[in-house]
């Protein structure tokens, strides 16, 4: 069981780097600037090429009407930083300039927008729109990053809903990302970073063992983007000491209402059967996966207020057979009704195949209890109701006929459950605040089989379950217009109950395995 809480608080001047104080518990250093806001950067310029000072700039979320204002400098530049990700317009005005208004600024989550603009002499009446959107073009930022829409792979035909592996199509990967194997940039691939919303969401601590990608689900539905930095990593992302950096965020909502129901159906009757199984003669593989789901998002106050939720469950049918010899798990084997009354059976030596009355002919003339013990008669009893029951196959044993291996099916239904809420508040002018917490639960009963069958020997399953969750709390407040301060705290609990070693719980005890990743001399 692992858990991480952090808080970081950091003050940001336009054009200066950060200061960050940082208060850990269990985890990795990070920075005041995370990767779920961006930053932009604006140079003004006048026809001749000159910088233009006193420029006034205003910064318009277009999905939430949020505004930031500032003024250009000695040198004709200005950045807005901690700016949620989404789509802005530009408006830059100066007296003997035509007004200047830019209609579509992309802004990406841990990246930087480099706008240059260029007035044209004339009275500030006059406005110039220049409608087309502006491309993000990084010139402050040695980073090699690359951001994806989710809008770009929504459609996608993918094989669940999960879209952590796609930072593997980055340049800078090579290998097979099965098993974790591979290389970022020849170091290896456990080297990795993962943040959702600037909360570390990986248990990697000293890149040598951990989660390869976030512990909970990075879900097509929540996320609004994906960076992936995987040169010249930026230290302002929260897991900076990383060889690659995973930064994920979450939707949000905005002064429209929008929401999607889905479902994702796999079935065997669906596919055509394998290669491999069509060349020894087997039948298709059976299958059934359903993946379903909504999400909503919108405003509960208008241009103050929004919210962003969504729930998605994946239900998989599954089972297995009980009693066969699972490599490493012994069979269950019980005494036939033979034995059970004192007859046994020779299995080698020269009265092989023999038998021998062990009451009338052993215990009786050595003054032996010639009759069965009564607790142990009462554990026979429950051991032969149980098998006797309906679906229960009793296979003999070529090599001992005394014994019986009981064989049944048991059902093992896998469950997920994901979900998410996020909330933005626009205090004032100059204050936002935002949270957000997302899970993944999974849930397999039965991951091994009792004993025996039946509902006497039910409490002796082992079961798998897992829990994942991370929360982000952010506050952003601009006390000036080159001076921003940026509180963030997050919360990351991952906890796992596995199946003992593939064998049952000859009695009902549960046994958490409870994970702590801190290497010795952490605190030196």
């Amino acid at each position: 069981m692992l858990r991480r809480f952090f808080f970081i608080f950091g003050r940001l001047g336009m054009g200066i780097g950060s200061t960050a104080i940082l208060l850990c518990w269990n985890v990795l250093p990070a920075r005041a600037q995370m990767g779920s806001v961006g930053t932009v950067n604006v140079i003004v310029l006048d026809p001749s090429g000159s910088a233009v000072q006193g420029a006034m700039l205003q910064l318009q979320d277009l999905a939430t009407n949020e505004t930031h204002s500032a003024e250009t400098q000695q040198v004709g530049s200005y950045s807005f930083v901690t700016i949620p990700l989404g789509t802005y317009k530009l408006t830059v005005r100066k007296t003997g300039f035509e007004t200047l208004v830019l209609s579509s600024v992309v802004v990406q989550g841990g990246r930087v927008t480099d706008v240059k603009v260029t007035l044209r002499v004339g009275a500030a009446t006059e406005t110039v729109i220049v409608e087309s959107a502006t491309p993000l073009v990084e010139a402050t930022s040695n980073a090699i990053a690359t951001t994806i829409d989710m809008k770009q792979i929504n459609e996608l035909p993918l094989q669940g809903r999960n879209i952590a592996t796609l930072a593997f199509l980055s340049a800078g990967y090579s290998g097979t990302p099965v098993g974790g194997g591979g290389t970022w940039n020849g170091l290896p691939v456990i080297a990795q970073g993962n943040s959702i919303d600037g909360v570390i969401s990986s248990t990697s601590r000293m890149k040598f063992s951990g989660n390869v990608q976030p512990g909970l689900q990075a879900r097509l539905e929540d996320l609004e983007e994906m960076t992936v930095q995987t040169s010249q990593v930026d230290l302002n992302q929260s897991l900076g000491t990383s060889a690659m950096q995973v930064s994920f965020v979450t939707k949000r909502g905005s002064n429209d209402y929008h929401g999607q129901v889905f479902e994702d159906f796999r079935n065997s009757a669906l596919n055509a059967n394998s290669w491999r199984n069509n060349a020894i003669g087997l039948k298709k593989n059976h299958l059934i996966l359903n993946e379903f789901g909504a999400s909503l998002g919108g405003h509960l106050i208008k241009d103050r207020l929004f919210f962003f939720g969504s729930f998605a469950m994946a239900k998989q049918p599954g089972g297995f057979t009980a009693g066969t010899g699972i490599p490493g798990v012994p069979l269950r084997l019980v005494l036939s009704p033979a034995a059970q009354q004192g007859i046994f059976t020779y299995t080698s030596g020269p009265q092989k195949g023999q038998t021998v009355n062990l009451f009338t002919q052993v215990a009786q003339p050595n003054g032996l209890p010639s009759a069965v013990n009564a607790q142990i008669a009462t554990q026979q009893a429950l051991i032969n109701k149980a098998t006797s029951s309906g679906g229960v196959a009793l296979a003999s044993l070529a090599n001992d006929p005394n014994l019986l291996n009981p064989n049944w099916a048991v059902s093992s239904p896998i469950t997920r459950y994901f979900p998410a809420l996020r909330l933005d508040y626009n205090v004032s002018k100059k204050v936002r605040i935002d949270f957000s917490w997302e899970e993944t639960k999974f849930h397999q009963p039965n991951a091994v089989a009792p004993i025996l069958p039946g509902s006497d020997f039910a409490n002796q399953a082992a079961q798998n379950r897992t829990n994942n969750y991370t929360t982000s709390v952010g506050v952003n407040w601009t006390i000036t217009p080159t001076l921003v301060n940026q509180f963030r705290g997050g919360y990351y609990y991952n906890a796992a109950w596995n199946a003992p070693d593939g064998i049952p719980n000859i009695t009902p005890v549960t046994r958490p395995r409870v994970m702590f990743g801190i290497p010795s001399g952490a605190f030196q």
